[in-house]
């Protein structure tokens, strides 16, 4: 008899860093989330560009080549839906680009080093928040932006 787990949440873990990615595997699959894993901006923005869905979406802000930035920028433009699944993480939540960012993203944000403590409540509340489908409805309001 083959036991199947319900997945809790199928997450995309957009992560340069390889140690860092482990740390994400090792800890949330046994905990019943689907992962996939894009280490690096690129592949992250073919995934989005695709149409895959998600229910979280672990952003690391700083990538080598296409970064979190632009990412972000992406999903304004093309899956706004996903928009409100994105957790910010960062190392550098000192420099101002990043600190910008987070304002202006108006999304929850994870500075590394974080706990599994912090990283668990971070995503349950992701998926917990009511999930928004639509574009704006009014000229210049912006889903993405939580304005």
């Amino acid at each position: 008899m083959s036991e199947e787990r319900e997945s809790r949440g199928r997450i995309l873990v957009v992560e340069d860093e390889a140690a860092i990615r482990r740390f994400y595997r090792r800890f949330l699959e046994p905990r019943g989330y689907e992962l996939v894993i894009a280490p690096t901006g690129d592949g992250a923005m073919r995934l989005l560009e695709s149409g895959e869905d998600f229910d979280v979406i672990l952003l690391d802000i700083r990538l080598p080549g296409v970064s979190g930035r632009a990412l972000w920028k992406l999903m304004q433009m093309k899956r706004p839906e996903l928009c409100s699944r994105v957790i910010l993480v960062s190392g550098d939540i000192l420099g101002e680009s990043t600190q910008q960012l987070v304002r202006q993203a108006n999304r929850p944000y994870l500075e590394k080093p974080f706990t599994t403590e912090e990283l668990l409540a971070t995503i349950e509340a992701v998926l917990e928040a009511p999930r928004s489908n639509s574009y704006p409805e009014e000229p210049g309001r912006d889903a993405c932006m939580g304005e």
